[in-house]
């Protein structure tokens, strides 16, 4: 038990292991480097705590503000949707953001995803640095708050009669119809391919 009487439990059977990424670290690097307001995520040390613990240092991952979006999402959503409008527009990922905005000009290309939240605006921040058009479809009840942060982005919304589920599957059954490029941040049977 620390000094101020909280359980610290650890894990004696938790294991280090290695992810081998599906792209080359470097290209994710380098393409994240290229968007507006990028940094490399801060590390806080939380002397303090760490010593409660017992333990050398505490770091906290400071994700309060990731190219302009308060979330870690925005991440994996700007890399995934960079990856699949490349593919559509068959150019190398290495290519530059320009290069993506003006073959999608001669090719308009649309981005649809379904959100409860953070998913979403990270999904419309990054349409909105290439250019594309956004639309994301949310359930309803979700906070006016958040969808305006969403449309704020440039996004247009579609509100769902229904839950999260279905606006996720709303946003698959359009994107077919549309031909729009889905970037949706989980998987199901026919789409296993998360961008």
């Amino acid at each position: 038990m620390s000094s101020s009487g909280r359980h610290v439990y650890f894990n004696p059977s938790a294991q280090s292991e290695v992810v081998l990424s599906g792209a080359p670290t470097e290209l994710v690097h380098a393409f994240h480097r290229k968007l507006p307001g990028y940094a490399p995520t801060r590390l806080v040390s939380l002397d303090g705590l760490a010593k409660e613990l017992c333990v050398d240092a505490v770091y906290l991952k400071e994700e309060s503000n990731r190219i302009g979006v308060p979330s870690f999402k925005i991440l994996g959503a700007s890399w995934g949707t960079f990856r699949a409008v490349a593919r559509k527009l068959k150019l190398p990922l290495d290519c530059e953001l320009a290069e993506i905005k003006e073959a999608a000009k001669l090719n308009p290309t649309t981005l649809y995803a379904a959100t409860a939240g953070n998913h979403g605006r990270a999904v419309a921040r990054v349409g909105s640095l290439l250019e594309l058009l956004v639309e994301i479809f949310v359930p309803t009840g979700m906070h006016p708050d958040t969808m305006r942060l969403i449309t704020d982005e440039g996004a247009h919304l579609t509100i769902v009669s229904g839950n999260y589920d279905d606006a996720v599957r709303t946003a698959y059954e359009e994107s077919q119809k549309s031909g729009a490029i889905l970037i949706q941040d989980m998987a199901w049977e026919g789409y296993e391919e998360i961008p």
